[in-house]
């Protein structure tokens, strides 16, 4: 990021000036917790009147002062200068500087979002994982009455059942069939759910989580996997959770 900032200053001489014939600006400065404080060393000579062969010397130190973002890296500022100017009115030098800030902003961490499926709840991590699915209101219906239908199921075995199915998504079916071999799976405690950034492959979650890609297919979908998506992530016994 660029910013520049600009800086004006009239200065009292200590006579009439009839011509500059040597000028120069420097600065310094220091970064501080929510500002930055410099200043300008401005130093050269003039001469009285046009026809003097005698010049007199001058020097001033302008102070500045930039406040900061906290958004700003403190330890990428660099500060130049960009421009300088001036001019004489009798005896006053008008100064007009300006200050090149360059710096980085500081990258925000993005959220992360993860669901942790015990064994001992999967029949009510059905409904928990459809619902978390981001999707249209339309598909609403469709889970209530898939929901309802498999517990008439159980208590009404040799009742005869129809259930009106709202266009279905593959990942629905997919992932219908993966709670069914959560449920009948022995080698596995828990379930992860982990949603794919921009950085992620299915070889580095696979490497992360300590699964291989056969797991990973048992489990889910992998040929259109997008950012965003989400995957389950089995766990086996003997592996530790490092998250």
């Amino acid at each position: 990021m660029n910013n520049v900032i600009e800086f004006k200053k009239d200065c009292i001489m200590k006579t009439m000036v009839a011509e500059i014939t040597d000028i120069s600006l420097t600065h310094d400065y220091k970064i501080l917790d929510d500002v930055v404080d410099g200043y300008f060393d401005i130093s050269g000579e003039y001469k009285v009147t046009a026809a003097s062969m005698q010049k007199e010397e001058f020097m001033y130190t302008i102070p500045f002062s930039i406040a900061l973002s906290s958004l700003i890296d403190k330890e990428t500022i660099n500060i130049t200068i960009k421009d300088f100017t001036y001019e004489v009115e009798k005896d006053i030098l008008h100064l007009k500087m300006s200050l090149n800030m360059d710096y980085k902003e500081i990258e925000m961490p993005e959220a992360v979002e993860e669901e942790i499926i015990d064994e001992g709840s999967e029949m009510e991590s059905v409904e928990d994982i459809l619902n978390s699915l981001e999707e249209p209101e339309e598909n609403t219906t469709f889970h209530n009455e898939l929901m309802m239908s498999e517990t008439e199921t159980l208590e009404e075995k040799h009742e005869e059942q129809e259930i009106d199915i709202i266009d279905k998504k593959e990942a629905e079916e997919s992932l219908e069939v993966v709670i069914n071999d959560m449920k009948e799976e022995e080698s596995y405690s828990k379930y992860k759910v982990y949603i794919m950034r921009s950085e992620d492959t299915i070889e580095s979650v696979a490497i992360k989580y300590n699964v291989t890609l056969d797991d990973l297919k048992e489990y889910n979908n992998l040929e259109n996997i997008n950012i965003g998506d989400k995957i389950v992530i089995p766990f086996i016994n003997n592996i530790n959770d490092e998250n």
